[in-house]
Order: C-alpha cells, then sequence, then structure tokens
C-alpha cells in the first residue's frame, strides 16, 4: 500500500469514529438521526462575489429542513478555511474543485498534503462557474480583440484584472488560461502592461473609470455584476477556441464548458471556457450527524437551493454527490446518499 493511499485510509477511518465508537453499524446510527436542529460553520470565499450564494443557500437549506439550526456561512478567503476545517476549526468549508485538488497535492500557498485530513460532503455547482474573459467594448473594439493571441503578438500594454492574491480560483484560471494563450502574467508587465489586482467588484469599478481593460474572472450564468455594468458602460468577450478551453482546463484538470448564446444581451455566440465546481468539506470537528443533515438538507430543499439564482437550476438529486478522483466522500456523507431512492 502506498503511503498516500495508507493515509487516504486512515484518514477515512478517523471520519467514521463516532459511529465506530457506538459499537452501531454505519447505517443502523445513520437511522437513528431524527430532525433535530444542528449548529455548524461553513467556512467560506469572501461575502462579496457569487461564490457566497452557494454558502449561504446551503445554511439556508439546512436551517429549513432542520427548524432551530444555527449553520452559518462564515466569510474569509479559501485557503485560510481549508485550513480552519483540517486543523479543526471548523466544521466545514466552501471550496472549489481548485482548492481540493492544489490542498490534496500540498501546493502553494498550502503548507503541506491535506491528503486523508478533509472529506467531500455535497457538490453545491456542477461544473456551473464559468471562466469570463471580458472587458471594455471600446477597448476591444479599439485595439481589434478577437483573441488573447493578439494581445500577445502585437503586445498590447492590457491592464489586466486577475483577483486578489488569496483567490485561488481566479489566479489559477488566470494563470491556465494565459498559458493555453502562449504567455504569462511577467509577459504583460514586460510590455507595459498592468496586473489588477483587486476583486472583481473593485476591477469593475475601475473599469467604469476607464482603468481597467479587461478581466479573467468567473462565475454562474448570466452574472448580474455584468450586467448592471453593460448598462452604463458596454461590454464585450475575448472568445477562446474550444481547443484553447481545453488546454486551460487540462491544466487545472477541470472540465470544459459553454456559456450559451444570447446568455448576456451582447453575446451572440456561444463561447467555451473552463468550467468548474464548488463543493463543501468536512474535517476532522464534523460529525457525522452534521454531515448526513447538510446532505439531506441540500437533496429534499432543492427547490429552495434554486430559488438563489437562476444558473443553480442545473443542480439536481443526481450531481449533488461530489466525485473527485483520489479524495473520499466522507462515510456519512456516502451512506446517505447510497440510501436514497432517485
Amino acid at each position: 500500500m502506498t503511503t498516500l493511499s495508507r493515509r487516504r485510509l486512515l484518514g477515512t477511518a478517523s471520519a467514521g469514529l463516532a459511529l465506530m465508537g457506538s459499537g452501531l453499524p454505519l447505517r443502523a446510527q445513520i437511522m437513528s438521526f431524527d430532525d433535530s436542529p444542528i449548529t455548524a460553520t461553513i467556512a467560506g470565499y469572501s461575502s462579496r462575489g457569487m461564490v457566497s450564494i452557494l454558502g449561504e443557500a446551503q445554511a439556508a437549506v439546512v436551517r429549513e429542513a432542520f427548524p432551530g439550526s444555527n449553520v452559518v456561512y462564515e466569510p474569509g478567503n479559501p485557503a485560510g478555511s481549508f485550513v480552519a476545517v483540517v486543523n479543526g476549526e471548523r466544521e466545514f468549508a466552501l471550496e472549489s474543485t481548485i482548492e481540493v485538488l492544489m490542498a490534496a497535492r500540498g501546493e502553494e500557498p498550502f503548507p503541506e498534503s491535506f491528503e486523508g485530513r478533509f472529506w467531500m460532503v455535497t457538490m453545491l455547482s456542477p461544473d456551473l462557474t464559468l471562466a469570463h474573459v471580458y472587458g471594455r467594448k471600446e477597448f476591444i473594439e479599439e485595439n481589434g480583440i478577437t483573441n488573447l493571441t493578439e494581445i500577445r503578438d502585437r503586445r498590447i500594454p492590457v491592464r489586466l484584472g486577475i483577483n486578489q492574491p488569496g483567490n485561488l480560483w481566479a489566479r489559477a484560471h488566470v494563470h491556465a488560461i494565459l498559458e493555453a494563450h502562449g504567455m504569462t502574467t511577467d509577459d504583460i508587465v514586460s510590455w507595459g502592461g498592468t496586473l489588477i489586482e483587486q476583486n472583481t467588484g473593485s476591477t469593475m469599478d475601475l473599469m467604469r473609470q476607464q482603468r481597467a481593460d479587461i478581466e479573467i474572472t468567473g462565475g454562474f450564468v448570466p452574472v448580474g455584476t455584468m450586467i448592471e455594468l453593460n448598462s452604463t458602460h458596454p461590454l464585450a468577450f475575448v472568445p477562446m477556441t474550444q481547443e484553447q478551453a481545453a488546454a486551460a482546463a487540462k491544466i487545472m484538470s477541470v472540465n470544459v464548458g459553454a456559456i450559451p448564446a444570447g446568455s448576456y444581451e451582447w453575446q451572440t455566440e456561444e463561447l467555451h471556457t473552463p468550467a468548474s465546481s464548488h463543493i463543501v468539506i468536512a474535517g476532522p470537528a464534523a460529525t457525522d450527524e452534521q454531515v448526513w443533515k447538510l446532505c439531506k438538507a441540500l437533496d429534499t430543499r432543492l427547490d429552495t437551493y434554486h430559488s438563489m439564482h437562476p444558473a443553480l437550476t442545473g443542480v439536481t438529486r443526481q450531481n449533488i454527490v461530489p466525485n473527485i478522483p483520489g479524495v473520499p466522500l466522507h462515510p456519512a456523507a456516502e451512506a446517505y446518499f447510497a440510501s436514497r431512492t432517485l
């Protein structure tokens, strides 16, 4: 048995200690869970942005399914939230597939591999978080930009929004998308461009002031803040070819998706783009009952969940089960999903 496999086995075993300690089989213990409320914290991203909708929605369905529950979404940053869960300081965290894979591999900014120290619980946005490469229509048309390779070939000094250093999802997408177009952020700076290290809301404010040109960001379709910005400051997309989108997705180990034509009033063609997901993970502080109830609440309250954003109608009973190769599902989550009748 490899070291990584041994760690995974030991981690899965420790996640079920509460059940084993009771002397009851897992299924029998779970069947004893009632509708009593639970208290838990879901650590997450910032309070702004579309990802916060997911954390708030997961907490909301638990409170609805188990009245009296005190389950809250706690804004933060993905790396810090991950560490808090692994260290037992919080029960749950909201993370994207990007952070899950980075943490499992021990890639920066994580100090070591967290494999075997966390488990997946629910899938909140299966391939619904789509990368958007967009900018001020005036700048894009004046420079004749129809693909990011033209910025590279003509060394256009673009003022590019790349989000904050702590936004691992955004930074991974920036680097992967640029690499798929044969350039880096250092290249952009070398020919006179500027990197804007602010969140999407702040970058949009700079676009209003004509102080930012293009941003690489993401969200659920449609992104309301983009629609709002376009109403006063016209926007345009910078499309990727299917091959470029696939190359970027491969770098990040995510899938290729599409923004359907007409999703935005200024967009007439389908746009190929990387697609990723967001997942609730559990650490050693999470009990089997808490995990089971998060799963049941999402599974049985999808109507409420869908009402949080139009894109969330793509979340179904079939695709709320997380599936990332090499990353284990929490035993209580696995037991809950196995017990369902679809």
